[in-house]
């Protein structure tokens, strides 16, 4: 993966982008580019384009729905989906990671487990079909039905201890399908049943031999009668006058002359209601007459041992009955036992092997463990074994621990964590998704969207470390997306070649990705050697002379006095030249840059503030506009607060004398004149740039992740008050 091209067009928030990432420019480096974006210009969209990828989806458009264009290559061919890893920003950290499942799933012992269990499943389907066939119950309801009428749990232990007990019983002739079906229970464990089955059976069994019946034994019986006579009376047979004719009947007769006779052979059964309603509830139902059947193909000393042993207190004991004879007698039970008797060891073999051996996850949760500090849970897999051997996801188990308690909870029942507890546990499933690819060798491509979000100092060191080892990975390659600019420069220092550290900007049509200068030292890489030649970088520099100034002499030093007045708007500020300016930068740097300039500063600063916002737009990081902007904005609003304080205190002399000076303004404008609409706007200077001026606001990060197009809009606002 020598080059990835990339040319996008409407996909989410990016209007056009189009660059090449090349990664074998510096073979001894990491394959690895670092993209500093602000929040809003192209992070989370470039990311979502990416994971729509990886998932085979098309990305899009939403807010407009205008038609998308993405065309990603490697190396001039289209990117295939499986080389593709997006990391989002945010994940739902209670989901499991099948990639956990997959660096725990150790393919040779997976393989040859799964081989003894095909061997053993279709020993186990053999016998079931066999059951099936015997028993006429429902082969998926075979295994469950043994386990219960045995109150086992293992389906090959009590196949086993079955038939280690001969069966000295012949009932080939019962099938426990028909005879345990529910609706025939309900028939058998009801009073009348209980009752009169055996003097039920009796007179059932004359209605085949007595004078003038129309039954025959197993071919036509009481309950296919009745079904003959509903079926003809229901398509109107008997309405249209057909007759029909009876076997051994000299005429044929119709509807009223058959029920008669139907009656007259009945009535044996009929007269008695218990056995009446016991002969209605045997014919109601398709299960209940293949009981019927059933009884009907029985001889007489089967029909009384079954009359026993269905009572409700035989049941259990004739269903084990049942089964065990099944088992006797068929050679399918002896060969399953026998196919798992012989597994049985290699299996237990490869499980243990799956319990101590998983290299993979003990490696993950090592690096997770090791590098990232102060979390309060342990991790473990409950379910290792089976995960190990593919049976199960992997699932994991949270412990925590303070002093004597301990609680363990799943995933999901987490619920405690911190927004730092949270963001690692996300890396986790970062580290468990890179584990996995390296486990397959997988050319991969991350795209990792603020990784380093919401973490402290000592874990984003961790952070940094884990991304410099993948991109070691000589098969893999990232493009590390950051809003944060102290973290840029971190990896920017760390292992990401300079050429490697992008900035995102906003171009005319599209957004536009340049390398990033000066990113590990502004000061000395852009702006040391160009002071005397770049009105803007001389004005820039104001806030970090004034602070070194600060930390070497103190505040109560001149220059750093002088300095402060061009950084707020005092009774000296518009008698500060450029070369005044100039006496105090030669004197801390010993430098001897031209002193003799009259040009007022502050003159400058505006001059430069306006030419900034004329600009069509504006390339790289933008620190020094940025930075002129942010004092050019204070400076004004505070030349705004000035005035107005003067008229409504009636003193034209008046000046702030108090070191938080913009913030005292505010307050006693808010106090003076609490319902001035011009406050609004006063608190957006307050809350965005009014505090970040200075240089141990940790390097202008503030301000760098303002956007130039930010500081333009409220500079615009600010002069519009006056």
């Amino acid at each position: 993966m020598k080059k990835l091209t990339v040319n996008l067009q409407n996909c989410y928030g990016i209007q056009f982008l189009e660059h090449t990432f090349i990664f074998d420019k510096y073979p001894r480096e990491t394959n690895s580019y670092a993209v500093y974006a602000p929040n809003g210009l192209m992070k989370t969209s470039f990311s979502k384009t990416f994971q729509d990828i990886s998932a085979g989806n098309t990305p899009k458009e939403e807010r407009y729905n205008r038609p998308s264009t993405c065309k990603v290559e490697i190396n001039g061919v289209a990117v295939h989906k499986e080389l593709i890893f997006s990391l989002k920003s945010e994940i739902d950290i209670r989901e499991e990671s099948q990639s956990i499942t997959d660096i725990l799933v150790n393919p040779e012992n997976k393989s040859e487990y799964d081989k003894i269990l095909i061997e053993l499943d279709a020993a186990k389907e053999k016998l079931k079909t066999s059951l099936q066939r015997i028993s006429k119950v429902k082969k998926k309801d075979v295994e469950e039905f043994i386990l219960r009428d045995w109150n086992q749990d293992d389906f090959p232990t009590c196949i086993s201890s079955i038939l280690k007990t001969p069966s000295t019983e012949e009932l080939k002739s019962f099938e426990y399908g028909a005879i345990f079906d529910p609706k025939a229970i309900e028939v058998f464990n009801s009073p009348e049943f209980i009752a009169k089955a055996k003097e039920f059976n009796e007179r059932y069994q004359e209605l085949f031999n007595q004078a003038g019946t129309i039954y025959t034994k197993n071919i036509f019986n009481p309950s296919k009668a009745e079904t003959v006579l509903d079926t003809l009376d229901r398509q109107g047979f008997f309405g249209g006058g057909h007759l029909i004719q009876l076997r051994g009947e000299l005429a044929p007769i119709g509807k009223e002359a058959l029920e008669t006779k139907l009656k007259a052979i009945h009535s044996r059964i009929d007269e008695d209601e218990a056995l009446k309603k016991l002969r209605v509830n045997l014919s109601k139902n398709a299960q209940t007459q293949a009981l019927i059947q059933l009884i009907e193909n029985l001889s007489a000393v089967e029909v009384d041992f079954l009359l026993e042993n269905i009572k409700p207190a035989n049941q259990s004991k004739f269903r084990q009955a049942l089964w065990h004879y099944y088992l006797q007698n068929n050679i399918d039970g002896a060969a399953y036992i026998e196919c798992h008797t012989k597994s049985k060891g290699e299996l237990q073999r490869i499980e243990a092997l799956a319990a101590s051996a998983v290299p993979q996850w003990t490696q993950a949760v090592g690096l997770f463990n090791d590098r990232f500090l102060d979390m309060p849970f342990t991790l473990s897999v409950p379910n290792q074994v089976q995960a190990a051997l593919g049976k199960e996801s992997a699932k994991l188990r949270f412990t925590f621990k303070d002093g004597p308690d301990k609680v363990e909870w799943s995933r999901q029942e987490v619920k405690t964590l911190s927004q730092g507890e949270r963001r690692a546990l996300y890396l986790l499933n970062f580290i468990f998704e890179v584990e996995a690819r390296k486990l397959r060798q997988q050319e991969t491509i991350f795209i990792i969207d603020d990784i380093a979000d919401s973490f402290d100092y000592k874990n984003k060191h961790a952070i940094i470390q884990y991304l410099y080892d993948v991109g070691k990975v000589p098969y893999f390659r990232q493009i590390i997306l950051t809003h944060n600019f102290d973290f840029f420069r971190a990896l920017s220092d760390s292992f990401v070649h300079r050429d490697r550290c992008l900035m995102t900007n906003r171009g005319p049509t599209g957004i536009i990705l340049t390398k990033a200068d000066g990113v590990s030292n502004y000061f000395i890489g852009m702006w040391k050697n160009n002071v005397a030649k770049d009105d803007a970088v001389l004005c820039a520099t104001i806030p970090f002379t004034r602070n070194l100034i600060e930390y070497t002499k103190g505040a109560a030093d001149d220059d750093y006095l002088d300095l402060t007045c061009l950084l707020h708007w005092k009774e000296r500020t518009s008698t500060i030249t450029v070369g005044k300016y100039f006496e105090i930068y030669n004197k801390l740097f010993g430098t001897e840059h031209d002193t003799s300039s009259a040009v007022i500063m502050t003159d400058l600063i505006f001059a430069k503030a306006e030419i900034i916002c004329q600009k069509l737009s504006h390339d790289g990081l933008n620190l020094a506009d940025k930075v002129i902007l942010s004092i050019a904005i204070r400076l004004q609003s505070e030349v705004f607060m000035i005035k107005a304080l003067r008229i409504i205190k009636s003193d034209e002399n008046y000046w702030c004398t108090v070191n938080n000076q913009f913030g005292e303004l505010i307050k006693e404008l808010t106090e003076l004149k609490p319902t001035s609409s011009a406050l609004q706007v006063l608190g957006k200077v307050s809350i965005t740039v009014s505090s970040n001026i200075h240089l141990n606001s940790f390097m202008y990060e503030p301000i760098l992740d303002l956007s130039i197009d930010h500081l333009i809009r409220l500079y615009k606002e600010i002069k519009n008050l006056a």
